[in-house]
Formats: structure tokens, sequence, C-alpha cells
């Protein structure tokens, strides 16, 4: 479908791998922008399943000035990354510093790293920590100032093995144009044979899967009336699903599995203007 990128591969699987290698955190504290906190955990959400670890797990939490946790390192999140780091080879270029965890876990596998982070607290933090682990593994590093998207869209021969994005705060499939505006960004800085690895994509696309099949399964003359009460609040999925009503229009679905691959092959194409 795309030379460069599959949709289904899942960051959301099970592995223990991660916990076999170890990361450089953040001193906890009080930052210009936002609070290093620390915590232990001995079990943990993964993946909508209650896991019990075997051992306590220290872990760092970003709170931000009104409270809210913007980024954590717990094992959901850990798993996540590492199973992309897995994937990424040769020159790599992230999208999204965060807490340096893809970084970090990318390292090994990379001949050279281009960091790209709008957010100078971030920066100033966790910059410093993937530099170390860089240097550790003898690999030339550079962390770029802006967006990641005005990067994709430079005029530059810059080409990569492998492009991470990771950029949007949470799994939600009202990202996805969005994420795949950037997804077509980077595609076209490619080397041959390169991909692109995108944070929680196939979790996403399960989501707006699963929201298709809520909504196909109203009966065709009150989707239109449902979808307007069921989204109310979200004008942005509101618009995404629109196109699914029109589709599908009169048809009362007989065929579940051709139905939802319609879905999942609009969800990959749909992008923001």
């Amino acid at each position: 479908m795309f030379a460069g990128f599959d949709p289904d591969f899942d960051d959301c699987r099970w592995t223990d791998g991660w916990i076999h290698i170890p990361i450089i955190q953040a001193v906890p504290g009080v930052y210009p922008s936002f609070t290093v906190k620390r915590w232990e955990v001995t079990e943990a959400e993964v993946f909508g399943q209650r896991v019990r670890l075997s051992a306590p797990l220290e872990v760092r939490g970003l709170i931000m000035a009104d409270g809210r946790l913007w980024m954590s390192d717990v094992p959901q999140e850990r798993i996540m990354m590492f199973n992309n780091a897995q994937a990424a080879h040769g020159r790599v270029l992230v999208g999204g510093l965060g807490l340096g965890l893809y970084p970090q876990y990318a390292l090994p596998r990379c001949t050279r790293m281009v960091i790209v982070e709008q957010d100078e607290g971030v920066r100033a933090v966790f910059g410093p920590l993937v530099q170390i682990a860089a240097d550790s593994y003898g690999v030339p590093l550079t962390i770029l100032s802006g967006d990641v998207a005005d990067v994709l869209q430079a005029d530059s021969a810059d080409r990569y093995d492998t492009i991470f994005l990771d950029t949007w705060d949470t799994l939600d499939a009202a990202n996805l144009p969005v994420v795949n505006r950037l997804r077509n960004l980077a595609l076209r800085r490619l080397a041959p044979g390169g991909q692109v690895l995108l944070w929680g994509y196939r979790w996403m696309l399960g989501l707006l899967e699963e929201a298709c099949r809520r909504l196909l399964s109203v009966e065709p003359g009150r989707r239109h009336q449902w979808l307007a009460v069921m989204t109310r609040k979200r004008p942005d999925v509101w618009r995404m699903l629109v196109p699914v009503v029109e589709h599908f229009a009169d048809q009362d679905i007989t065929d579940w599995d051709a139905a939802l691959a319609w879905c999942r092959e609009y969800g990959t194409q749909i992008t923001a203007e």
C-alpha cells in the first residue's frame, strides 16, 4: 500500500525485552516549564490488562504547571518505544524527543541520529541524557529545535533509513488525518529500503475501525442522526466519519470483513488540509 510504511505494524504487542535495557532518567525536580516526578510501580495497566512486575520499577512523569501529566515512562510507554526501536536501523530521524526513551532504545541500531524537538524545556532536560547514551554507543547525534513537519518539508538532500514520529499527545483516532500527513511528508525523505514508524498508529487505526463498526451497526436511515448525536462535542470525529456513512449509503452490512477492511483503508488515506 505504502512503500516504506506498514500500517499493520503493531507497537502494542507485549515484550519483556525493554526490561533488560537500562535507561538514563532525568533527575526529579522542578524545572522552568514543568516538574519531573519520580515514583515506583509494582503493577501497571498495559494494553488494557493489569500486569504485575517481577520487581519494583522506578518511573518518571513530566507534570505541567496545571497539574497535567504530559509524558511518562511507565511500562506501556517503554514497551511501545522499545518495539519501534527494534525496527530502527541506519540513519534515523526522530520527530519528538519526549523523555528520551525511543532514542536510547534505538541507538544501538543506529549509525547516526537526528532528533527534532520544538519544546525548549524538553530539549534542555532530556537532550543531555540522550547525548550521554549516544556517546556511549559512539553514534553521532544532532538535536534540532523546531517542528519536524518543517524539517520534513525542507529542501534538503538528507535521506534516512528510519523515520520515527511521535508528536501527538494521545492515541486518538481523530489524530489520523494529521499523522497521515506527517507520514506522507516522511515517506519522501526515506532512503531506498527505508521505513516510517508512527507511535501507536495501529492502535489508532483500531479505534477508527471500532467506531466504524458501531456506526455501521445502526440501520442505514438513522446513521447520519446517530453520528450527529454521538459526536456532538467532537466535530473532528464527525468530519472523519461522514464519508463512511456516505460510502455505505443505504447498505445493510452483511460482509463485515469487507466493510471494516474498507474502513481501515480509508483510515490510512485521510489527511489534514
